[in-house]
């Protein structure tokens, strides 16, 4: 299926990125088209544009390159915006010098105690209709590698060591097809007659490629190929402190992503708010990759947010403890900014609230966001038109060596001052934030440890809840495809005993497992060692069967047998 914007053709499962009018940077031409370029016409056309800009340093050296070096080379010159770049180092330098305002900490956030449960109901009913009714997407932000985690595929690949062995991606997918079908549930009809939940999923140049082959590999996880949107973030160059752009080699220029706040300018540049208007959507729910807890498209939080027209909100938790390196919600002369826990003093980040006893900076920023989207459309030329983005001053490769100069990005919540109505939705901690960003197995807080924990502890509170008994100190895995918030596990849990972290009813389902042979998965699993036993993405089936929204039966692989099992006439 493919769509139209302007002239380039789209395809909702693969977005290519084509420059937008006020994106620094855009993707390079292939190189089958770069040969074919006049090389000598594109060098003389770009010469003047450079030397305006004061960086015709960049073409230095240009005739000792060879052909393929000279083509590299002219294709990222092609792809620079040069006045837009000038005109943020400009403003960015400049607004770097102005100190901040002063913060003034929130006092209008919906906390757990504030809202009742009658609103509470009303609210996910609500969010539940938007999401039945095709008016909500999801974006996800994952642009980074899990370098930090000893990997160097995308940090969504990363496999945070859970019972299942299921990564990122695979657990985010999965969440999104169970509340698809608690969408079709509440409105009395199949999943498959709703409409799919559009997820838009932002890369970086580094993830694009091995995210779009992970997904493709194991088949969407189960989802609609159609209705995963893939685009990337853009790049900008590194500069020196007189705005100098750097180069890295003779025919490469030193070149760095442009900040999550990329994702404005990519979400136009991209066509992805063109197909997000052309399928209905009306508002975005917005999340980072590495948040092992998240509940994408939550529901209660988007209900909330859209029923009361809300332009700009995010979801927050308490700060665990004063010194916590977080951002805080605060607010700017009226505005609502996040401050960086560096901005804060001491005094004032531990300092209490006089009425309530909690932290007067209480309120923690964990990348959990909504946005409508015709605000979207509205601010990537605003913020354009402001040009203002962090400065960063790093050392950066150079072909001279390393150099001091300057990054410049922009973080998603910049934008966040710009929008009329703004709203703060208070969520646990335990049960929506569990960040993976540092190694595994060095007793680090904010890591794949840390977060499998509270996976599995979440899920031991889910099956109590349920009537179960969990015996397993770790806890247990409840899959997304079976809970997406501890709902419906009754019937499943109820009386039961678990005395291991994996049970292949809380993966599959016992809606899945009714169609399989018993004495098949009996042979498969006899003298399996406890936990070697897997479970992977459903197979579609026919219309109406399986609560996975019409997709049941499993692959079930122990002891390096495998089997696929399929619906039992």
């Amino acid at each position: 299926m493919e769509m139209q914007q302007a002239a380039a053709p789209l395809h909702t499962h693969c977005i290519p990125l084509p420059k937008p009018q006020s994106c620094a940077s855009g993707p390079p031409l292939p190189r089958s088209l770069a040969s074919l370029l006049p090389l000598p016409s594109v060098m003389e056309a770009l010469r003047p544009v450079l030397e305006e800009c004061g960086q015709q340093h960049l073409l230095e050296g240009y005739e000792d390159l060879t052909a393929d070096q000279q083509a590299d080379l002219l294709q990222q010159l092609q792809s620079i915006d040069f006045p837009y770049v000038n005109h943020i180092f400009k403003a960015s330098m400049a607004a770097a010098e102005v100190p901040a305002a002063p913060a003034a900490p929130m006092d209008d956030v919906t906390t757990l105690k504030s809202a009742t449960d009658e609103q509470r109901e009303a609210w996910r009913c609500s969010g539940l209709k938007l999401i039945a009714e095709g008016k909500l997407a999801v974006l996800l932000l994952a642009g980074g590698q899990g370098t930090r985690l000893g990997s160097s595929a995308p940090k969504g690949c990363y496999n945070i060591g859970l019972p299942s062995k299921k990564s990122l991606f695979q657990l985010q997918a999965e969440r999104l097809l169970r509340l698809q079908a608690l969408a079709a549930q509440q409105a009395g009809t199949d999943a498959t007659e709703c409409r799919p939940l559009r997820w838009y999923i932002m890369t970086s140049p580094a993830t694009d490629a091995e995210t779009r082959k992970h997904f493709k590999a194991n088949s969407f996880f189960g989802l609609k190929e159609a209705q995963v949107c893939f685009f990337s973030q853009g790049a900008l160059p590194a500069l020196t402190e007189g705005g100098r752009i750097i180069r890295e080699s003779p025919s490469r220029l030193a070149m760095a992503p442009d900040g999550n706040g990329g994702v404005y300018m990519a979400l136009r540049g991209a066509g992805v708010l063109a197909d997000m208007a052309a399928h209905g959507v009306e508002a975005v729910d917005c999340y980072c990759v590495d948040n092992a807890l998240v509940r994408l498209g939550d529901p209660l939080f988007t209900g909330f947010c859209h029923s009361r027209g809300i332009e700009c909100g995010a979801r927050v938790v308490a700060k665990a403890y004063p010194e916590e390196k977080v951002g805080v919600f605060a607010r700017r002369g009226g505005a609502l900014e996040v401050v960086e826990y560096s901005e804060l003093d001491p005094s004032e980040a531990s300092a209490a609230d006089p009425a309530t006893g909690e932290l007067k900076y209480n309120w923690s920023n964990i990348c959990l966001h909504y946005f409508r989207r015709d605000w979207l459309e509205s601010v990537s030329d605003r913020l354009a038109e402001m040009g203002k983005y962090h400065v960063a001053r790093k050392k950066i490769a150079s072909m001279d060596g390393p150099v001091a100069g300057v990054k410049l990005e922009l973080f998603i919540f910049d934008t966040f001052p710009l929008a009329a109505s703004t709203a703060l939705f208070e969520v646990r901690r335990e049960e929506e934030f569990a960040p993976v960003k540092n190694a595994p197995g060095q007793g680090l807080a904010d890591s794949p440890d840390t977060a499998r924990d509270a996976i599995l502890a979440l899920h031991k509170r889910w099956v109590q809840a349920a009537g179960g008994e969990v015996q397993c100190p770790e806890g247990v895995e409840v899959s997304p495809l079976v809970s997406y918030a501890g709902e419906g596990l009754e019937e499943a849990c109820g009386g039961k005993t678990y005395t291991s972290s994996y049970d292949m009813h809380l993966q599959a389902g016992a809606g899945f497992l009714q169609y399989a042979p018993k004495s098949a998965v009996n042979r498969l699993l006899k003298g399996a060692v406890q936990g070697a036993a897997e479970y992977s993405s459903p197979r579609p089936t026919p219309k109406g069967r399986g609560p996975a929204g019409g997709r049941v039966g499993a692959r079930i692989v122990a002891n390096c047998s495998s089997r696929t099992f399929r619906p039992q006439p």
